[in-house]
């Protein structure tokens, strides 16, 4: 079956429309069964460069038929001037539908995750802001180096094109997709301002503090957008603790696989999943309610292979109400049956809406 079709039988049998409002169960037990808030569809790149407009108003339908009260775009340096009708018309569509719109800030800098993995053509003209490991080498990610937060003129980019994302598109909010700077940082400005104190703790707290100061001038120029933040379900206690403390987060959480590590196939080969005997997941859930934030996960069913469909069926129940927030990928990449996997999720969305 293809995408067009996909898309066009689970409309006509859709349950029914968007379920904005549905109250958010901070007061609930972290682990007791919830139904979501705010269920989250990540439209990665979707659309973004070659798009039929067509196509978009069937997606954004399927989202609203099926639960989906927000999605997620990512959106990198080079979308502006180069993508932003295509972003407009998925912004339009969407917010037709009720469908809220949150972005990434997509390897801006190399700081935050997001797609495509690409290099940040800031990090590329800026190499004297690269982050450094001990021996003073650049950290390099899969989408190239990653920029040290200690610059002021990393912290500058990010707040202009912060002001352009929010100033060009009628966006609901922003989404700090896995941070990627917090491994211990020795650029030379990153010594000078940890000189007192050289600990991973400290540089935790003032990655921590970056963000923090981000979402400071979101809230003073931006009006109530809504912030969310996940980051990797294996992170310290200290991380996910110092992170929980992030001011004006709105949602907090982990992304990873949709079952524990002890049901891992061969065909798997990370480390990030939101179940297990040590609560991965949970420990992201159960600090967001301890601080009066609101919960979230996201399951990473991208890369997909047919041994994973059984353990998604099996877990989906729990993952989807565990938490204030359930995201997932949207048509995600590189599954080896696509239209299995989301019919997977679409089962299971319609037993909780």
């Amino acid at each position: 079956m293809k995408r067009r079709d996909f898309t066009k039988i689970t409309t006509l049998g859709a349950l029914g429309t968007s379920i904005l409002g549905i109250p958010y169960a901070c007061s609930v037990a972290s682990e007791k069964a919830q139904k979501p808030s705010l269920i989250n569809n990540l439209y990665y790149r979707a659309n973004t460069f070659h798009y039929n407009p067509a196509h978009i108003a069937a997606d954004m339908q399927w989202m609203a038929d099926h639960g989906t009260n927000a999605l997620t775009m990512a959106i990198s340096e080079v979308d502006f001037g180069n993508a932003e009708r295509n972003i407009e018309t998925i912004i339009t569509e969407a917010h037709k539908r009720g469908i809220k719109v949150f972005f990434v800030t997509s390897r801006w800098a190399g700081v935050f995750a997001g797609a495509p993995k690409m290099p940040s053509i800031f990090a590329a003209k800026n190499p004297h802001t690269w982050s450094l490991n001990e021996k003073g080498k650049p950290y390099f990610h899969s989408s190239g180096p990653i920029c040290s937060i200690y610059y002021p003129e990393v912290f500058d980019f990010f707040i202009e094109y912060l002001n352009k994302a929010f100033n060009t598109w009628d966006l609901d909010g922003v989404v700090w997709d896995e941070p990627k700077a917090y491994q211990m940082d020795y650029a030379s400005k990153a010594k000078e301002t940890l000189e007192d104190n050289p600990l991973l703790e400290t540089h935790e707290a003032n990655y921590c503090e970056f963000i923090s100061k981000l979402n400071d001038h979101i809230r003073n120029e931006h009006d109530n957008k809504t912030i969310n933040f996940f980051a990797y379900p294996y992170l310290t206690n200290s991380f996910i603790e110092e992170a929980s403390n992030i001011r004006h987060l709105d949602y907090y959480g982990a992304d990873g696989r949709a079952y524990p590590n002890i049901e891992r196939p061969k065909t798997y080969t990370g480390k990030k999943f939101l179940l297990g005997e040590d609560k991965v997941g949970h420990r992201y859930v159960n600090k967001a309610h301890e601080k009066g934030l609101k919960s979230m996960v996201l399951i990473e069913n991208f890369k997909t292979t047919p041994n994973e469909y059984p353990l998604l069926e099996k877990h989906l129940d729990t993952i989807i109400t565990m938490a204030d927030q359930f995201a997932y990928y949207y048509y995600p990449r590189s599954c080896a049956e696509p239209d299995k996997a989301m019919q997977i999720i679409t089962n299971y969305l319609k037993k909780h809406i």
